[in-house]
């Protein structure tokens, strides 16, 4: 099986895969210092572990990243630097015949994408897609968050006194 390190670059050349049978598999490492995800969120290193695997129809791309990114705690605000992981598969197809130069029709399911005609396979764009998707929906700096002190509810000692009498029937119902 063939490895390939890509540093700093998300294309590789996949002709030869292409033109492999069936089953054939390559592996590919990649390494990106930084990547922009979206509009205001950015990933600080990318690192992934793929396997690149002939199908019928094209290339199967299966993997997974680990992505570290600048986060800000949903509890206290603390901006603080995390690294999360996400396994994903993507299918790859042709845009043109390998053996016979004709382009191929584009597939219908735009959750498929497309190798250029240069039989060059570009990763970024599922890349930065896993990347997000390994992003957490309320992300929390630590056990130790000092969000969690505001969270907590207050002592019984400083029960607000306009539930004295409710706390007085609480009492009364327990006896």
């Amino acid at each position: 099986m063939i490895t390939t390190h890509l540093h700093n670059d998300t294309v590789i050349n996949v002709a030869q895969l292409l033109k492999a049978r069936v089953g054939a598999m390559r592996t590919v490492t990649v390494h990106l210092d930084d990547l922009a995800l979206d509009q205001d969120l950015e990933a600080r290193s990318l690192d992934a572990g793929l396997k690149f695997t002939r199908i019928a129809s094209g290339i199967l791309v299966s993997g997974e990243v680990t992505v570290t990114s600048p986060q800000v705690c949903a509890r206290c605000l603390t901006e603080f630097e995390a690294t999360y992981a996400e396994s994903f598969e993507a299918e790859y197809w042709p845009s043109i015949d390998v053996f016979t130069g004709v382009p191929l029709p584009e597939p219908s399911d735009d959750e498929i994408f497309v190798i250029d005609e240069n039989h060059q396979l570009d990763l970024r764009e599922i890349l930065r897609q896993v990347a997000i998707l390994a992003q957490p929906i309320r992300p929390v700096c630590g056990p130790d968050c000092p969000g969690f002190q505001t969270l907590l509810p207050e002592s019984e000692e400083s029960t607000d006194a306009r539930f004295a009498v409710l706390q007085t029937l609480l009492e009364d119902r327990a006896d």
